[in-house]
């Protein structure tokens, strides 16, 4: 289709079945083409193609703005429907599910409103925007795809909002190579792997949603990754809630981190990041674990009634742990070993059924201005560590079962 607006396409099965299906002498290649300044209407149509070499549906170019609603775009040997080249539309309750390759391509500024689809049981990924792609991806339903449910990558910059993301045979959100995207109010759960991957300098905000149940993590940054992870609420996840590796820097803050199968907030293998206003509890190992020659800024979190350790440092593992209310863990509310050297000011140190500090096996740290009360006892050191006079040396004095400071 060229030129016509408000043309009519409804009620009809269209397919492509060439001899050849992956001959490249076909004038095009597609079951259905839309291009410039073109916005039919397809409605409730059935839309197959056999042929290897392009998508079933192809929407391009400036004025591309079909409203395909209602159509079932599946067990195609390509792409299900791909928008591109600026093009736009509105798609909305479509079935897209069982193609080769992913329901859904969007690419080179292509911005269209994508609205209550179910995509699903692809042979590769759900939906992938790349190349500047954009888009507003609203309640639809992906699941069971055989790679991520939802990939960005290229500068791709979509907005997904109160969609289902789960079942993906691989992670539930795949952002790579500088890839943004905002992801609000999404439900992520039960993907094989992370609910959220985020590496090779990419930028998301993923704000608002509930990422649970995961058979690994739950958000994972990795080789550079950036990224804004704030208002999520995320739980009972295999591995930790939040993993920051290799020098990614995000910034995590007010989310709830709880009742996962391992750690909260993990940070390993020089990661970074500022983690500040969370709440993390009830998680099965440490609440949060920094180590080998990580450095994140930790502030103002709230991190209790986990079963080991509250915050625990290890391997070389550094970084500031300030104005932090650590509670009511199992174990001792911070440990520090093995040539980790963080500094610790001005938390709130309480409740442990071991002590509040615990450094030991060649562990360091500056640690002034603390509040360490009602623990089996203060801080208890076996190497050199700085104890800054003030609320620390006062408080663990206090409330403490056996002592104050043990060295």
């Amino acid at each position: 289709m060229e030129g016509s607006e408000d043309a009519y396409v409804g009620y009809m099965t269209i397919r492509f079945n060439p001899d050849d299906k992956s001959a490249q002498h076909h004038n095009a290649h597609h079951c259905l083409e839309i291009t410039v300044n073109c916005s039919p209407n397809i409605d409730h149509c059935i839309i197959r193609s056999t042929c290897t070499v392009g998508s079933a549906v192809c929407v391009s170019g400036q004025g591309a703005c079909p409203s395909i609603k209602h159509c079932n775009i599946s067990d195609c040997e390509n792409v299900g429907l791909y928008i591109t080249d600026h093009a736009q539309g509105i798609y909305e309750d479509n079935e897209i599910s069982n193609n080769a390759l992913a329901g859904i391509w969007v690419k080179n500024h292509g911005n269209p409103i994508i609205r209550r689809n179910h995509i699903h049981h692809g042979r590769d990924v759900g939906v992938f925007t790349f190349d500047h792609g954009m888009g507003y991806f609203e309640s639809c339903n992906i699941h069971r795809n055989r790679i991520a449910g939802f990939e960005v990558k290229a500068y791709a910059n979509p907005t997904v909002v109160r969609c289902e993301i789960h079942h993906g045979q691989t992670g539930g959100i795949y952002v790579h190579e500088k890839g943004r995207g905002q992801f609000i109010e999404n439900k992520i759960y039960a993907n094989n792997f992370a609910g959220v991957w985020i590496t090779s300098n990419s930028d998301p905000t993923i704000r608002g949603n509930a990422i649970f149940n995961g058979n690994q993590g739950g958000v994972y940054i990795f080789g550079d990754g950036r990224g804004l992870i704030e208002g999520n609420d995320i739980h009972g996840n295999a591995l930790a809630g939040i993993q920051i590796r290799t020098n990614s820097c995000p910034i995590v803050r007010h989310n709830k981190i709880h009742d996962g199968q391992h750690g909260g907030i993990y940070v390993h293998e020089k990661g970074q990041g500022v983690i500040e206003e969370n709440e993390v509890y009830s998680n099965t190992l440490a609440g949060v674990w920094v180590t080998t020659g990580s450095t994140p800024v930790l502030r103002r979190n709230r991190i209790h009634s986990g079963k080991q350790v509250g915050v625990y440092f290890y391997d070389n593992g550094h970084g500031v742990l300030e104005d932090n209310d650590i509670y009511n863990h199992m174990y001792s509310g911070v440990q520090i070993r093995t040539g980790s050297n963080p500094k610790i000011r001005r938390n709130k140190i309480w409740g442990g059924q071991n002590g509040g500090i615990l450094v030991y096996n060649s562990g360091l740290g500056f640690i002034e201005d603390n509040e360490i009360f009602d623990n089996m006892y203060g801080v208890s050191s076996d190497t050199l560590v700085r104890l800054v006079s003030g609320l620390s040396e006062q408080c663990v004095k206090k409330q403490c079962g056996l002592a104050g400071l043990c060295f």
